[in-house]
């Protein structure tokens, strides 16, 4: 049976990408090995990474959505939103708690939610 470790996004800028994920998800850096690689370790043994493009490897957003648990989903927001983050549907309730979507800085959907347990 195959185990899940990796997600890896194309991304334009790597350095910008890397800022994004570190300072507005707060995820912890695990390899810095730019300008050809760098991944977060998102534990369990699972980890983000992040590519630069180049001709084989093209940034595509729409073609993957990330998501994220976040204490307060609604501060969350008003914070990403005061740091410069593009928001792509604002907080609102759904059926498993509070969700909303923020772009990335190539455009890539990042759910960010808070589940009913949680408030």
């Amino acid at each position: 049976m195959a185990r899940f470790f990796l997600a890896m996004l194309v991304c334009a800028d790597l350095e910008r990408s890397k800022q994004f994920y570190r300072t507005i998800l707060d995820l912890k850096l695990g390899t810095d090995a730019a300008p050809h690689w760098i991944d977060f370790d998102l534990g369990d043994e699972r980890m983000l990474g992040l590519h630069p493009a180049s001709e084989t490897l093209v940034v595509k957003p729409g073609s993957l959505q990330l998501g994220f648990h976040v204490d307060d989903v609604d501060k969350f927001v008003t914070d990403a939103r005061t740091a410069g983050v593009r928001i792509l549907q604002e907080p609102h309730d759904e059926s498993f708690g509070r969700l909303a979507v923020i772009a990335d800085p190539d455009g890539y959907a990042v759910q960010v939610a808070t589940p009913k347990s949680w408030r």
